[in-house]
């Protein structure tokens, strides 16, 4: 009998999405979740990023993996 490792799927987020971090207005993705990893640890363990996609909320735990995520990948230049 095998057992079946279930791994998360990975969702693509756009960076350039418009989200509303909570408490602190509309803003780009990326810029969301660079300013909710400089908050407070209070407040930054309270951020939540609205978004009109799936997932509708992201919570601390994907915004940091998402801020991870993005330190490891260069920026396009324009």
């Amino acid at each position: 009998m095998s057992q079946r490792k279930h791994r998360r799927a990975k969702m693509a987020f756009d960076p350039e999405e418009l989200v509303n971090l909570t408490n602190h207005g509309t803003m780009r993705l990326r810029s969301a979740v660079a300013r909710a990893m400089t908050l407070s640890v209070d407040e930054r363990k309270r951020a939540t990023i609205v978004r009109k996609g799936k997932p509708a909320t992201l919570k601390y735990e994907r915004i940091k993996d998402l801020a991870a995520e993005w330190a490891k990948q260069p920026v396009a230049s324009e």
